[in-house]
């Protein structure tokens, strides 16, 4: 090989690959009907269950699954497979809420998740206040799929290519496909995407452990020289493997990329069909991430923060010196990765674009405005909104695993709205209002006052449980106020 550890063939193959992402984006833009929200953000609402599982599940496995994971799974050891039990948690979330939803959405033409806000509760503050805390998590999510495209490709080149080129020319390529296709393009790239990212995976698998003696090896090496990574579990990290599976169980699956996908499907019977193959997802996935990481901590000793999300990159780049197959595996796992990753980030950039403009811009300074402005709009919002978070991603600060916390802790404050408010009738928008503010407020002071959790929980999940039992308690204190009308889009405050 040359200097370039996975070398100038599987550059160029990068090269194609992010080359036929921006064809399938004019394609994208070919097909669109008009300029209207719906048909931009919600690709006309046309999705069937196979489109729907591949652009799931490329969605929800991010560049926080494929890099960040195994960085956490090296600083854990097998504690870490509760990674399956958390991502599984988001499917069951959706299946909480998800088919109501999509019926409501379809019939009232819902376009961004405050639209549920505004039909449900019909409170201003309170759809303020959701799109607000929206806006700070995925764009938090948004900057850690960022850094990871840096990361994957400084490691995969041996840091030839900068961290920063990474990201910008990564940056550009997602701009230009979703400006063009919208959610439709989105949805396009992530069949391909997914579909990589699968196939990777296994690739992955093989390469890393191609049979049971591997696992016994590295199992062995472990408890030689790191016994804590392959220990029971302490009581404390059990309770806290159980608070990971409650906050990412319910944050993840009010992710707003997520909801308009929702939104998106042709059917409630199609988006069941996509969530039942979902299900069985972690199961294949996380495994693999698992193993990649305890490898990847056998191999390269001392590494420690954000240095380790570098495991995978660095694990690649050796694997690809090793055979015409590994390489040849090496340059799929490359592709994939990175696929995953421009896959998220286009999702949460397109939700992000679409809640400015609809429900920040045109509640406001564009109220009134055409929906061919708002999508014009929403489009340059997209250019302006990467600009910014890829000027931060240039100098990383936190590892990935540390941001999606962080993001987690606030976008699980939202949830009783969209969940507990598509199954409970009685929940009022000003109960609402209220749980979710102090839930914000308490989870935000926790993590600037440097306090990650209580007993072993989470301190943004403590805020949720707050949260929620102002929501239950409030509600039914203001139900004796007026007379009952559990009807959706009366007026809450």
């Amino acid at each position: 090989m040359n200097s370039i550890p996975l070398g100038y063939g599987a550059v160029a193959f990068t090269g194609v690959y992010l080359a036929a992402m921006i064809g399938l984006g004019f394609l994208a833009k070919s097909k669109r009907a008009s300029d209207s929200l719906s048909d931009f953000y919600l690709a006309g609402r046309s999705l069937g269950p196979f489109v729907l599982v591949l652009t799931l599940y490329a969605t929800q496995y991010s560049g926080n699954t494929v890099v960040g994971y195994p960085a956490e799974a090296s600083r854990m050891g097998y504690a870490w497979i509760m990674s399956v039990s958390f991502m599984m948690a988001i499917v069951v979330g959706y299946l909480l809420y998800a088919p109501k939803l999509q019926r409501v959405a379809r019939r009232q033409g819902f376009v961004t998740p405050g639209d549920w806000v505004d039909y449900r509760f019909g409170s201003s503050r309170l759809s303020l206040l959701t799109n607000v805390l929206l806006v700070v998590s995925i764009a938090n999510y948004l900057l850690a799929q960022l850094m990871a495209m840096g990361h994957v490709v400084a490691g995969i080149s041996g840091n030839l290519v900068p961290y920063w080129v990474g990201v910008t020319v990564l940056v550009f390529v997602i701009i230009i496909y979703e400006t063009l296709g919208g959610l439709r393009a989105v949805a396009w790239t992530d069949v391909l995407q997914g579909g990589m990212l699968f196939v990777g995976l296994l690739g992955l698998l093989y390469v890393a452990a191609p049979g049971p003696s591997h696992w016994q090896a590295l199992t062995d090496w472990l408890s030689a020289n790191a016994p804590e990574k392959t220990a029971i579990p302490s009581r404390e990290v059990q309770t806290r493997w159980l608070s990971t599976v409650l906050l990412i169980g319910f944050s993840g699956s009010v992710y707003p990329q997520a909801i308009q996908r929702i939104y998106a499907a042709k059917s409630a019977r199609a988006l069941k069909r996509s969530l039942q193959c979902m299900i069985f997802m972690p199961l294949v996935t996380m495994p693999i991430v698992v193993l990649v990481g305890l490898v990847g901590l056998r191999r390269f000793t001392g590494l420690t923060g954000i240095a380790a999300d570098q495991i995978l990159p660095m694990l690649l780049a050796e694997w690809a010196q090793q055979s015409v197959w590994t390489y040849l595996l090496a340059v799929l796992v490359v592709t994939g990765t990175l696929a995953a990753i421009m896959s998220t980030a286009d999702s949460v950039l397109l939700s992000l674009s679409s809640i400015l403009s609809k429900d920040f811009l045109g509640k406001s300074v564009l109220a009134g405005a055409s929906e061919k402005r708002l999508t014009t709009v929403g489009k340059r919002l997209s250019w302006l909104v990467m600009a910014a978070l890829a000027s931060i991603a240039f100098v990383p600060r936190m590892t990935l695993w540390g941001l999606l916390e962080l993001k987690m802790e606030i976008l699980v404050q939202v949830s009783p709205v969209f969940i507990l408010g598509a199954m409970w009738d009685r929940l009022d928008g000003r109960a609402a209002f209220y749980g979710m503010l102090v839930g914000a407020v308490l989870a935000s002071g926790f993590a600037l006052g440097g306090v990650g959790g209580f007993g072993g929980f989470h301190a943004g999940l403590v805020a949720w449980a707050i949260n929620v039992a102002i929501c239950v308690g409030l509600s039914f204190v203001l139900a004796g106020e007026q007379p009952e009308d559990h009807s959706p889009a009366r007026t809450n405050g």
